[in-house]
This record gives structure tokens, sequence and C-alpha cells, in this order.
């Protein structure tokens, strides 16, 4: 190995080193650090220690990413000053030492970001880091409550749940032959207030089927609502609104999350619980139940819910089927309140199907129900699924009126009215329309497989609907490698049949980055649906999009407040982004895809926020994203 040619080799794998190398405050990008040969061959086995001379300035790590030698992550942190850093790379080979730096300019960002909101009681503290596990490793003992037959419990409605807490597991055996559950559950465990803590979750776990893989099945059909406390008699379940005689919360969900009949609302919400791996279904209009306080026949509400969340912080809902239900998901924040208000929130690995309701006058106008509808403040959606509504049903597939929302690697396969509709706060007030993290919306590396033969689709809303314009979404949209395929004829000539993005303020913006947006016809010969970019107000910023030749950036024929740059930065005029078989749904990329590498780089995404994983494809399966030099377009890279 000659000394005098080999060397260290040092590129940024997002944006490209350069001879200024400025950074601002709150980037970060990934390095690519190796040592290459005199042959100019890449030496994986040669160890470097890669530096910086100011962490304040400038942060580095090695990325725990399996055969990714070499890739390192620079991060700026967020409340850095201005300043110069230095990153140095040495290596010491056969006594021979090489030395590469790369000197950076750091400048703080242009608008001061604030601090995370703290309350003005002592009850609520903001999670320092999202809820990513349902941690039970502080606890000294684990109680554990087993359900099903053969069990302990038999029946949920054996359970003290009022009294379960921090450290308990309820573990629910599915039942034979695909047994269900008919009853209800209201967990209360938990709040923010000491000795409760992140690491004292209360879990309610299904256990699935040894034989079939199935869930354990919580069907709303003639459900009951009971618990048992040792040493009494079963009674009703404590919905805290029951001395109340107009009490509702009772007829809103089949599993409900939420304080209890009693509860000091000066101690916060319930909070640390984690429900996982339960098949949820048919909390139906008018559907009957067995309302244990009154001992007669109750029904659901058109709002049904297969999950409630009055308010909760600290909530995982993992793993879980919701379908056949008013809502699926629906999490609530209320009365502008901190003691009334979710927070820190994961949604991972859930499949929302056959939700909301088909217009029924007095009942539902069809738009108000949804697969999964939410307010909180920090909440992920991550790896789930989610599908058709209900025949005849307009609910959106992902409603969300939160902060610090985070929307990564879900499928999108559905006939909702709105893939996202993402709205203002009317729950959580200030708390949330006032947080630092309601500007920014990230929505990356996801599928929206898209059937419509003879309607059209709508990707998009941002902004709000309540009607106080002031407290409306007006900040960036984040929206970069995700893959949205739309299979059907046109059928309305030069109609646009296919809407992506619809602002609702002119101050609001859409980054929109190494995206793929296709249409396919149905039929052989036939015009694909066609799509306009952007309605509406605000401005959308397109770079390195894959679009199909039939499509326009605006409305065309129709008055708009919207302005669209970047369109001369569209690929895709042949139409053909050879995914290895659109037909069977197989949206990863063909070796001659061109695609392949031709995406922009993401030097204003901080690195918590690039794309890591892919979409989930295969129930249980998360697929790892490859890191490699250059990032392709759309949600797959190959």
């Amino acid at each position: 190995m000659a000394a005098t040619t080999a060397r260290i080799g040092f590129s940024s794998k997002t944006s490209g080193f350069n001879a200024i190398n400025a950074r601002i405050a709150g980037t970060s990008e990934y390095a690519l650090i190796e040592f290459i040969a005199a042959d100019g061959s890449i030496n994986p086995n040669v160890a470097i220690t890669v530096t910086t001379s100011n962490a304040a300035l400038m942060k580095v790590s090695k990325l725990p990413i399996a055969n990714a030698l070499g890739n390192y992550a620079l991060s700026v942190p967020m409340n850095a000053g201005n300043g110069l850093a230095t990153i140095t790379a040495t290596a010491n080979v056969n006594g021979t030492l090489y030395t590469r730096t790369r000197d950076f300019s750091i400048t703080p960002a242009a608008i001061p970001v604030p601090l995370p909101v703290g309350s003005t009681s002592t009850t609520i503290n903001r999670a320092l880091t999202p809820t990513l596990a349902a941690d039970q490793s502080g606890c000294s003992t684990i109680n554990y409550f087993d359900v099903g037959p053969g069990q302990t419990y038999v029946a949920l409605g054996q359970l003290p749940w009022s009294m379960l807490k921090g450290c308990d597991t309820v573990r629910i055996h599915a039942k034979p032959n695909g047994g269900a559950y008919n009853e209800m559950m209201l967990i209360s465990a938990g709040t923010n207030l000491a000795p409760t803590a992140p690491d004292k979750f209360m879990r309610v776990v299904g256990v699935l089927d040894p034989v079939t893989g199935a869930r354990p099945i919580i069907d709303g059909t003639n459900a009951t609502q009971v618990e048992t406390i040792a040493g009494s008699a079963p009674r009703s379940l404590r919905y805290h609104d029951n001395p109340n005689p107009s009490r509702a919360l009772y007829k809103l969900g089949l599993v409900m999350v939420g304080p209890q009949q009693g509860y000091d609302y000066n101690n916060g919400p319930a909070g640390y619980i984690s429900i996982e791996n339960l098949d949820i279904q048919n909390s139906v209009y008018n559907a009957s139940f067995t309302d244990a306080l009154l001992g007669q026949q109750g029904a659901y509400a058109a709002f049904g819910s297969c999950l409630y969340v009055e308010a909760a912080a600290h909530l995982v809902v993992k793993n879980n089927l919701m379908h056949n239900c008013g809502n699926g998901l629906f999490i609530n924040s209320k009365n502008g309140a901190v003691v009334e208000l979710s927070q820190d929130v994961l949604i991972e690995g859930n499949a929302f199907y056959n939700n909301s309701n088909a217009p029924q006058a007095g009942v539902s106008n069809g738009f108000s129900e949804h697969n999964s509808y939410t307010e909180a403040r920090d909440i992920i959606f991550q790896y789930n699924y989610f599908g058709d509504v209900r025949p005849g049903a307009f609910g959106d597939c992902l409603k969300d009126r939160s902060s610090g929302l985070v929307v990564r690697y879900n499928t999108f396969a559905s006939t909702c009215g709105l893939q996202m509709n993402l709205m203002d706060s009317t729950g959580g007030g200030s708390l949330i329309w006032g947080d630092h993290g309601y500007a920014n919306v990230f929505v990356y590396g996801n599928l929206f497989d898209l059937s419509a033969p003879n309607a059209s689709v709508s990707l998009l809303n941002f902004g709000g609907d309540s009607g106080t314009v002031a407290n409306y979404r007006q900040g960036v949209f984040h929206f970069y490698n995700n893959t949205m395929f739309v299979k059907g004829d046109a059928t309305h000539g030069s109609y646009p049949e296919v809407f992506l993005f619809n602002l609702n303020v002119p101050s609001a913006v859409a980054e929109v980055t190494n995206n793929v947006f296709q249409t396919s016809p149905s039929t052989s010969g036939a015009p694909g649906k066609i799509q306009t970019i952007a309605f509406g107000k605000g401005t959308v910023n397109l770079q390195n999009n894959w679009v199909s030749p039939n499509a326009a950036p605006y409305w065309l024929g129709h008055l708009s407040g919207a302005v669209v740059n970047g369109w001369n930065t569209n690929l895709g005029a042949s139409n053909q982004p050879l995914f290895v078989n659109a037909a069977t749904h197989d949206f990863r990329l063909s070796p001659a895809s061109p695609l392949i590498n031709a995406g922009g780089a993401l030097t204003t995404i901080n690195l918590n926020m690039l794309p890591v994983s892919e979409p989930v494809t295969q129930h249980g399966v998360i697929p790892t994203r490859k890191q490699d030099g250059a990032i392709d377009i759309g949600a797959f890279e190959f």
C-alpha cells in the first residue's frame, strides 16, 4: 500500500462538501468516511477515529446501521451559535498516520426555536424523547393478570380495572376458533406524578393464538361493561361522568383510556399506558351493549370508537387491528387544559380499516368519523396500514389536529375521502397551536397505493376547519421520499381527478422533495387520471419528484391562490418509474429504474427525520432502508 497516495476519503452523503462548508444550527447530515488504498479501492478493515473540535457547534457519531461501514452523522445542535468546528479523521496503517480534516462555519438558526412548552403545573412534564417503547425495566416486580380460557381470569370483567397501575401487565389470551371477548374496557392507570416514571408502564397485551397467530378479539357486539374488585360484587366500569345524568362516555368507545369516576383532574391525565396486539371491532352506531351501571341495554353513538382516548400522556398503541367502528382510533385533548392534554403518543404497526359512517340523517354527515382521528402534543404514526372506510362513508384515513406530528413508513391503501386531513387544534388550544412543533409537520417514507376506478383521489388538506384562521397550521409541511401510485382510468376528460396539496392559508408552505406521483390506467391504452399539484392557497416547492406527464401544477380553469415552484425539476415524462411489479403492489425499484440515485439532498432535514426505514408491506417485518451514496426517489431504496 503506497503511503504517498493512500488517503482517507471524506464526503457528505446528503449535500456534498464545498469550500465554505457553512452549516446552520439544527441541521444534520450523513458523511462517508473511509480509508482508500493507493489503487483506489476502499479498505473497510482500517479503523478510523473521527473527532470534533467543538461538540457545542458540531457533533459526530457513527451510525448504528448494520453493514454501513464508514457512515457517520454530523449534526449541529439546535442552540449552536456562531463559530468554527473542525472534523478530524485519523487512521494508523502499518505505522503511517493518515489524517483528513474538514472545517465548518456554523451560524445560528434564522428563527430561534423556543424551548419545549412546559406546564404551569408540576403534574405534566414534556417528554424529552418520544415514547418508543412500553418500558417496564424500572419495575422491581411486574404483576401479571392473565385472562382467557384456562387462565386465572376467564373474562375481562373479572379484572379490577380501576385499580391497575404502572408495572401491571394484563395478558389477554386469544380464544380458540376465533372466539371473542364481548366486553368493554376502561383503562385509567398511571399519571405524570411521581413515583410513576417512563420505565413503569402499565400494559394491556394480547397473547396471539399459538396455532393461527390471530390476535385476541375484543368485540363490541352485545358487549358488557363490568369490573370486579376483590371481596365485592361486580360493578360497572367507572367512567368519570357516571354521576352526570347526561353521561356520554360509556357509549363512545369499546376500549377507552381516560380518568375514572372520582378522579382528581389536577393529577393529570391517564398515562404510561400501552395497548398491544388486540383485534378491536364493532363499536357501531346503534348496536347494543349492556350498560352495567343501569342494568339495561345501551347503544353505541355514531362517534363510537374502537379505541377512544379521552386524554392520555405517554401512550403506546401498537400492533392492533381497529375496524368496523365509527372511529378506528380517537385521541382527544380537551378544554385547553394541561391536565386534559394528550401528549407523547406512539401509534405503531396498527391496521385501520372499515371505519367511519355512511351519511344518515340525524346521525352522521359521513365526513365526521375516520379511520384515525387524533389531537395530541407530540405524536408519531409509523408502520401502520390504512385501508378502506366503510361502504358509503367519506371519512379520512388520518385526520389530525396535533403538534409535533410525524407520519412515516405507513401504507395507505384506501378509499378514504382524504388520505391525510391535517387541521387546526380545537381541544388543546394554545398548548397545541402555540407549541413550537405545531408549525412543522413531517411526512416521509410512506406508500400511497390507491385504486380509484370511478372516483377522485385527494391526498392532503393542511390548515384548519374551525373558522378561527389565526390558529390554522401556517408553517411548513415537509413531504419527502413518499411513493404515491393511483390506479384508474380518467373518467372526466381534462378534469383533474387526483388532487395533491390543498393548503388553506397563504402563509403555509409545502416542501415536496424526492416523491413519486404516478397515475396508471386500469384499462390498457386508456389515459390515467389527471393530477393537479396545488390548489387552495400557500406555496408548494417541488424538488426532484417523479410526476406522471398527465399532471399540471394548478387546477386548470380554476382560480387559485396557490404558488408552485420547481415544476422544471420534475422527472417522469416516460411515465415508467420501473417498479418491480406495480400490478402485484410491489413498488420496490427494479435495477433499471430511473429513480435510483435521482433524489435530491435533504440538507434542511434534521438527522432524526431522515428516512432510514421503508413502508411495512409484510406484517411484522420492518425493512431497513439502505444507506448508500445517493438517495433514491420514493419510499424504497434500491
